[in-house]
């Protein structure tokens, strides 16, 4: 069972879906305690073509997830043991979702931009990156909240993607989308 919520499209960043549906176990693995799964509701499904990982909340609790085609048009969420004991739900019950929609390719922030001319290792890494992976390294500068930090994690930044490190050590990824999955 799926209940379309609503698509919150009245905040600055990627749109917000909401709904609700059963957890479900996947027959494959009933017999290992394995995965539960949820059937994304087609409209969603058809806003989130392209995307493999998406990131929410269960009746709540923060996640990053994979998608996966179901075959039918639609996508499969897995929802793992973790998620379901932070939403405190169990197989075939109804949860509810809100996942952040995609976003536009990511405009590097100017100081960042600056900061690449002094190492041509670390823009060429960058241009490897997945639009996830430069989201988080922008998440985590943009969450600085003061100037001093901000050019500390820039000039980190360039050190790490010069010494090839893919992501931010220490960047909180759920604190970007529980501001935005909000209600």
């Amino acid at each position: 069972m799926n209940k379309m919520m609503r698509d919150n499209k009245d905040r600055v960043g990627p749109s917000v879906f909401r709904f609700e549906a059963q957890l479900v176990r996947h027959p494959k693995w009933a017999t290992i305690g394995g995965w539960g799964l949820v059937n994304v509701p087609k409209l969603i499904s058809k806003k989130l073509r392209g995307m493999t990982t998406v990131e929410g909340t269960v009746n709540g609790h923060p996640f990053r997830a994979a998608l996966e085609t179901n075959g039918s048009g639609s996508h499969l969420l897995h929802v793992n043991h973790a998620m379901r004991r932070g939403a405190d739900a169990n197989q075939g019950d109804i949860v509810k979702f809100a996942i952040l929609g995609p976003e536009p390719e990511p405009t590097i922030p100017t100081d960042l931009r600056v900061a690449f001319t002094a190492s041509l290792g670390a823009k060429t890494l960058w241009s490897d990156l997945t639009p996830l992976g430069r989201l988080d390294w922008i998440r985590w500068i943009n969450s600085a909240k003061t100037p001093e930090t901000r050019a500390r994690r820039v000039r980190r930044t360039v050190d790490q993607l010069s010494l090839g490190k893919r992501r931010p050590c220490c960047v909180n990824v759920y604190e970007f989308m529980l501001d935005r999955v909000q209600e």
